[in-house]
């Protein structure tokens, strides 16, 4: 297996660490950890950083220094939350999320879900977004998640802690059509969790573009289909990272009350809007220059 930063991180023995230390230590030692990375793989840290510039270019640069900073930063914090939430048990987990985080717009996944036709989650890799399948599981709400995992020993630690709970993981790694497995989670009237930003899965075609942060991207129409094809009404997620261990669960409305032209877009709008307000968040700048049609 290609040795990437996923992989680095979930190594068994920092899995071993990680689960005898405190939270804040082992938040702690993943950042070292995340910082031996990048101090080998200097090619991907470079990548990173010229598309953070590439995003904010115009900007004042000790913004921009900033940012590329806390980005990295971010990417660490995300494989902690990855980590807290598929290697330690129920309980801690579950005590940690009543604790430290709060939802809004909560009434929208269950305005959706009284249609009967399921609901269209999305979001990105943004944020504490490992945290979300744990967040909806607080709010009583059935929940489809269409997952791949970088690891073996991650997708059984997170099939072993969702068992005889309502929690379902859609994974190619299980086989059958993912698609058809999507369309049956909502059929069955539950909340299908995606994310937008999936560029590994977009169909790029140069046909098929959209404009965001003053840039021609590549416009992949999946989640279009899958809404117009089931019916499900789409909500926008985003988990924020507040500060001091608080997050917050955003809900917005992509076609819950409305009938937009395209859900698609809708989403990759609000996944601008969040990506502008709070950059560092977002732990995909690695793979920027695949979604611009001019890089292809």
């Amino acid at each position: 297996m290609k040795l990437n930063i996923s992989v680095f991180f979930q190594s068994p023995v920092n899995i071993f660490l990680f689960r005898h230390m405190s939270p804040r230590v082992a938040q702690r030692y993943l950042h070292i950890v995340g910082f031996l990375y990048y101090l080998i793989n200097r090619h991907e840290k470079r990548v990173i950083e010229r598309n953070v510039r590439d995003v904010l270019a115009g900007q004042d640069e000790s913004y921009i220094r900033t940012v590329v900073r806390e980005t990295f930063k971010g990417i660490f914090t995300h494989y902690f939350e990855k980590m807290f939430s598929a290697y330690l048990d129920y309980p801690t987990v579950n005590k940690y999320v009543r604790s430290h985080f709060e939802v809004q717009g909560a009434e929208l996944l269950h305005k959706a879900l009284e249609q009967g036709k399921g609901c269209i989650l999305v979001t990105a890799h943004w944020g504490a977004v490992e945290f979300i399948p744990w967040v909806l599981h607080m709010e009583s709400v059935p929940t489809s998640v269409i997952l791949e995992c970088a690891t073996a020993k991650l997708a059984k630690s997170l099939q072993e802690k969702i068992a005889n709970r309502d929690t379902e993981l859609i994974s190619s790694a299980y086989g059958g059509s993912i698609f058809l497995r999507a369309m049956q989670s909502l059929k069955s009237n539950r909340v299908l969790m995606t994310q937008c930003d999936e560029v590994d899965a977009w169909r790029r075609r140069k046909s098929q573009t959209i404009n965001l942060f003053g840039r021609e991207l590549f416009f992949d129409n999946t989640i279009d289909v899958l809404s117009h094809r089931s019916g499900a009404p789409v909500v926008a997620a985003f988990l924020r990272r507040t500060g001091r261990s608080r997050y917050t669960l955003i809900l917005e409305d992509v076609s819950v009350l409305t009938k937009p032209e395209s859900t698609a877009r809708g989403c990759l709008e609000l996944w601008q809007k969040y990506v502008t307000l709070y950059p560092e968040q977002w732990y995909q700048w690695k793979k920027w220059s695949a979604m611009k049609v001019s890089a292809a």
